[in-house]
């Protein structure tokens, strides 16, 4: 390991350099440590990924005002946090798509149809919608950077949340998912349900006030969007066809 750093020649005191900030990094390159660079900055499957994941179910509020306040050391920011909860949700869609004809269980790729999409759509999804908060609710108190923040780690969790379905599919005696009125009542019910909860917990509201703001903001602005680039677009956007 390189006792000075390799960018600008400072003396390392830890793993980055107090000067210029470049982790501290080993030469020659090893896959080893191409390997692990990947895992850090990419996908952060580590202690800090599962402290955010465990936070945003635990205390959603607490987690987003602390990152809104600095204190952001322990867990991830909240577009890593989007970002490896995707990469999450592909890992599992592409298991159960594996699994579910050995197991005789078809049904658990009914839940997989809010697990695909492109992680950029997502994003903008992300955007779209925060926007439409602050602009429908402008005497907020917070900001539209802070808005965008909390949406991230909001629906980073739910999609997390959705991942669950169809692994619960293989292990239950059951075809949960062999119903698309189930599908649809079940996922529904844990995006509503779970960011009425984290909105609720996060900016202090009434309860009935959650719902109502959060059920405006998806109506409209599914209907704006899907005047915007037409329906069955829209659908293959968010909701792209599953792989046979």
């Amino acid at each position: 390991m390189a006792e000075a750093c390799r960018n600008c020649g400072a003396q390392l005191a830890g793993e980055f350099c107090h000067s210029c900030g470049q982790h501290r990094s080993a030469v020659p390159l090893t896959l080893k440590a191409f390997g692990g660079e990947v895992v850090r900055r990419v996908f952060r499957f580590d202690k800090a990924f599962a402290v955010t994941i465990w936070r945003m179910l635990r205390e959603p509020g607490q987690l987003v005002s602390d990152y809104l306040s600095g204190r952001r050391s322990g867990y991830l920011d909240p577009i890593q946090y989007f970002i490896s909860s995707v990469f999450v949700q592909f890992v599992i869609a592409a298991l159960v798509r594996a699994l579910a004809p050995l197991m005789d269980r078809l049904s658990a790729t009914a839940w997989l149809g809010q697990l695909g999409g492109i992680v950029a759509v997502k994003v903008l999804t992300v955007f779209w919608m925060g926007t439409l908060w602050r602009v429908l609710f402008w005497q907020g108190r917070y900001t539209l950077a802070e808005i965008y923040a909390f949406a991230m780690y909001a629906f980073g969790t739910t999609g997390l949340l959705w991942a669950l379905l169809p692994v619960i599919d293989l292990i239950v005696p059951f075809p949960l998912g062999a119903s698309d009125l189930i599908v649809m009542i079940v996922t529904l019910a844990i995006e509503v349900g779970y960011m009425t909860y984290a909105i609720y917990r996060f900016s202090r509201l009434s309860l009935i006030g959650c719902v109502l703001r959060f059920t405006t903001v998806m109506v409209v602005g599914y209907i704006l969007l899907a005047s915007i680039v037409g329906r069955e677009r829209m659908i293959n956007l968010l909701l792209p066809p599953m792989p046979a």
